[in-house]
């Protein structure tokens, strides 16, 4: 039991800001980080709408409800899985050959192409959050009022997702990050993983229906194709493939749900 708390604790370390009282990392922890992925998307999840709740609480206007609330699991996650899209849209983005984007990848410097994409991604995730923010407060979704509840399933969603991938999936070559969170792992951990994955998509079919079909299947084939893709590009996944797919995954979600 004491490995799997220190796993947890691990997790949240490693993909929020959240602070934990000192302790100590080690091996046996670490083979259990992936098992509280899904954990980690929860608590990601209720901190996003909870943001969005007590903004509307406090009567903050919708813009800037739609900002702070954009910026908050961004700002949660330390900015990890944003530095990975960041990185594979440079790469990919800049037509060379397999090892000069292998080489973009790695290049701790930030490329014109990745400030591109992420003016891009900051466009349309405010756009679909207004309106989704926007339909809440005034009670025009279709499911009276709820829409803004799939911004706790959506990082589930994605979380289980890119863990599956990423443990499913060759690691790149030199991927520190990969080859760190699949050490130790095995058929539990992908079980759990596919399960989280199985169980948020299900809840949100329960409370969104057609909606919350539509939001499930377009958030898993969309992502896992584009991470296929980086991953055949690359030779294999990667941390910041997964965070790639990550941001993708949770955009599709969003612009998604503001039709509902």
């Amino acid at each position: 039991m004491k490995k799997y708390f220190k796993g947890f604790l691990m997790a949240i370390s490693m993909f929020t800001v959240i602070p934990l009282p000192r302790y100590e990392w080690d091996d046996e922890g670490g083979k259990n980080i992936m098992k509280f992925y899904p954990v980690i998307g929860l608590i990601v999840g209720l901190i996003w709408y909870g943001a969005f709740r007590l903004l509307s609480l406090l009567g903050a206007s919708i813009m800037v409800t739609t900002a702070i609330t954009l910026i908050t699991p961004f700002i949660l996650t330390g900015m990890l899985h944003l530095d990975g899209y960041m990185d594979v849209c440079d790469a990919l983005l800049s037509r060379r050959n397999k090892e000069e984007k292998l080489r973009i990848l790695k290049d701790p410097h930030t490329g014109a192409f990745a400030v591109i994409s992420v003016v891009m991604l900051f466009i349309v995730n405010f756009s679909g959050l207004y309106t989704v923010i926007s339909n809440s407060i005034q009670g025009n979704s279709v499911n009276n009022n709820t829409s803004a509840i799939g911004l706790i399933l959506i990082p589930i969603i994605s979380r289980s997702l890119m863990g599956y991938l990423l443990l499913s999936k060759e690691s790149m070559k030199g991927s520190s990050l990969g080859a760190f969170f699949k050490q130790g792992t095995g058929k539990v951990d992908r079980v759990i993983l596919l399960s989280s994955l199985i169980i948020s998509s299900i809840i949100l079919v329960f409370i969104f229906g057609t909606y919350g079909i539509i939001i499930s299947l377009a958030m898993i084939l969309i992502s896992t194709f584009l991470v296929n893709k980086a991953a055949k590009e690359f030779d294999g996944m990667s941390g910041d493939s997964a965070g790639y797919g990550l941001v993708i995954a949770e955009t599709i979600g969003i612009l998604i749900l503001s039709f509902i």
